[in-house]
């Protein structure tokens, strides 16, 4: 781009575009702070983290592969690769689903369970720190309903793909 090159403006307008670039860049930066962070106190990752959450919140601790990947956003190399490394840490094992052949479930282990437990108390005290210390419950109410129909709005454009 040459210097001094303005980006198309869109039907949207600048105050969008503004929300838009603040959006990705703050979304980013709290996602590497909270990443930096469970490395370093927990010695996993922030997908890890969020897939042994997924894993804890699911009936017996298991969800069909297929499920996984959808509420992780992963596509099915990137989620075999995750379990993957996940089994040989021990946090989870693979089960094939007696309803048919080719599905499987990602199951948590109680050695995920613990070192899940152990990673959330401080992993919570730096959520506090860097999301609910800076906003109100106010500010919270409009950020979910906000949250709630870009996601609507994914649901129904269909726009997620599977990579």
């Amino acid at each position: 781009m040459t210097k001094g090159a303005e980006l198309p403006l869109t039907a949207a307008g600048t105050d969008l575009q503004a929300a838009w670039r603040v959006f990705i860049e703050t979304a980013t930066r709290l996602q590497t702070e909270l990443d930096d962070d469970l490395r370093a106190s927990a010695g996993m990752t922030l997908a890890d983290y969020s897939m042994l959450l997924i894993l804890h919140e699911s009936p017996e601790g298991r969800l069909r592969m297929r499920d996984l990947a959808a509420r992780m956003i992963f596509s099915t190399s990137r989620l075999s690769y995750q379990v993957d490394a996940m089994v040989r840490r021990g946090w989870l094992r693979r089960e094939k689903a007696p309803e048919d052949r080719r599905g499987s479930y990602a199951v948590l282990t109680d050695e995920g369970l613990a070192a899940f437990r152990e990673a959330a108390v401080h992993h919570s005290r730096c959520v506090d720190a860097l999301f609910f210390s800076a906003l109100t419950p106010a500010d919270g109410r409009d950020l979910r309903a906000v949250m709630d129909k870009l996601a609507a709005h994914l649901d129904t454009t269909g726009q997620t793909s599977d990579t």
